[in-house]
């Protein structure tokens, strides 16, 4: 191995400023050769840095006994460093056969909650994954197919009380390799990685090795360029901020107000990005997908460059724009909002805000009877398990899931599911006899609950949503 190229990760570490003196890194370890590269390098690093470390290792039972070996190989690996290892299990085909989804992003999201959990249960503050910069360069590939400003992954960012940091961003894999047979390292080969099903491997294995071919430090160069396009878009954002903050005035009333003349001084660039901003403090720090797409962001810099005639522009959850001449407002048709607790109990419909529920014996239903509900889901009859009240969300709610060892904080779920955060207070939260939280409508449901009926799923719950 040459010595030159880890005498980078030193460098990197210090002028990204990723790890601070007392540090408790937990290093995220699939048994991969990158992050086995990562785990070890850290480990030998510890005392010169003087930080912790630990190591988590997520089997997410896709590959059977091939991929419980894949933890098996971490753990051997961390006896041998003397660094705590903590193994634990995401069960994906259940969570697939119970709530459906894209593969990949279930075990994405479900995998970070593990991590993050683990973070917070054993005190660690950082949370090292092995991303290299080849992956960087698949990443901003990517972003630029998807007509994303192509920025790349950041080398640090916040999650959850802690920080997420990539250490080996400024490294391709050829690095990896060699290190990893210099200290003779075990590691894990993924085959699932060698198959075309997923857009990031059909870039890993297609795109990404011509333009190496045509330019061998092609990735190297994108991490640069993503730190570049990541400096330039904060400075960028941060005088967006500015300008709204001197754009937006209100009404007696509290009713934002944006003056056509004012928005039109500004460049074009910096109109782009207060627009979403904007958006963002309309609901409350939010970004909602929906919303963001070109069509609905020009139509918005148009009425709000405008000072002739009136317009008017609706937007999801009930806000609106109104523009008369040069004065644009935002208004929010208000609708009383779910509080309290309502009882819950069998064989009756129950309202909560727009939303009808029932439950009963699945015996009781008739097939033809499930033709007027919108959703439905059958579920255990344990006793102290059976539905009791529904009420709103409250600090502190856990929900126990489908194939996770551990129950997960509703706050985190919520934002996983990319449930708007204007809507969060109103959802309907089903709590059994026992005080457990048995099921969030629409959004996720606790493991006791299934799509598929059988001898065992005595019961059901009903929902009917307006239409």
């Amino acid at each position: 191995m040459k010595d030159n190229l880890f005498k980078k990760v030193p460098a990197f570490i210090r002028q990204e400023r990723l790890l601070r003196k007392g540090d408790r890194v937990l290093v995220a370890c699939s048994g991969g050769v990158d992050s086995v590269a990562l785990l070890h390098y850290l480990s030998e690093q510890r005392n010169r840095l003087e930080i912790e470390i630990g190591a988590i290792h997520v089997d997410h039972c896709l590959r059977g006994e091939e991929s419980a070996t894949d933890g098996k190989v971490v753990q051997k690996l961390c006896e041998r460093l003397f660094v705590p290892f903590y193994g634990t299990t995401l069960r994906v085909p259940e969570l697939l056969e119970a709530h459906g989804g894209n593969l990949q992003e279930v075990c994405r999201t479900g995998r970070y909650s593990l991590f993050e959990e683990t973070m917070q249960s054993e005190k660690f503050t950082v949370l090292a994954v092995a991303h290299h910069a080849e992956d960087q360069l698949e990443t901003i590939l990517m972003q630029l197919a998807k007509g994303q400003r192509s920025q790349g992954m950041p080398v640090s960012r916040r999650f959850g009380e802690g920080q997420l940091v990539r250490p080996f961003l400024s490294l391709i894999k050829t690095d990896l390799y060699e290190y990893a047979e210099l200290h003779k390292l075990p590691f894990r080969e993924d085959p699932s990685n060698k198959k075309d099903d997923y857009t990031r491997n059909r870039y890993r294995n297609h795109i990404v090795p011509v333009l190496l071919d045509e330019n061998p430090t092609a990735a190297e160069n994108s991490v640069r360029m993503a730190a570049a396009l990541q400096e330039e878009n904060a400075f960028l954002e941060s005088l967006a901020k500015e300008h709204l903050e001197r754009l937006l005035t209100f009404t007696e009333k509290g009713i934002p107000v944006i003056h056509s003349a004012e928005f039109r001084s500004m460049h074009t660039a910096l109109q782009k990005r207060v627009v979403p901003l904007l958006l963002k403090y309309l609901y409350n720090g939010e970004t909602i997908p929906a919303i963001y797409n070109a069509d609905l962001l020009d139509q918005l810099i148009r009425q709000l460059s405008t000072d002739t005639g009136s317009a008017s522009i609706s937007l999801p959850d009930r806000w609106s724009l109104q523009r008369n001449y040069g004065i644009s407002t935002f208004v929010r048709n208000e609708e009383e909002l779910v509080n309290g607790i309502v009882p819950f109990p069998p064989n009756e419909w129950v309202q909560w805000g727009q939303l009808k529920l029932r439950w009963c014996k699945s015996s009781a239903v008739e097939a033809s009877e499930l033709d007027d509900v919108t959703d439905w889901r059958y579920f255990q009859s344990v006793k102290g398990a059976f539905p009791s009240v529904i009420r709103s969300r409250r600090p502190g709610d856990r929900i126990r899931l489908h194939g996770m060892e551990h129950s997960k904080r509703l706050s985190r779920l919520l934002i996983d599911e990319k449930v708007k955060q204007s809507v969060r207070d109103s959802l309907p939260i089903i709590v059994s006899e026992q005080g457990d939280i048995c099921a969030i409508p629409g959004v996720r449901y606790s493991e006791s609950f299934t799509k598929k009926p059988s001898a065992e799923q005595a019961y059901i719950l009903m929902m009917v949503w307006p239409k």
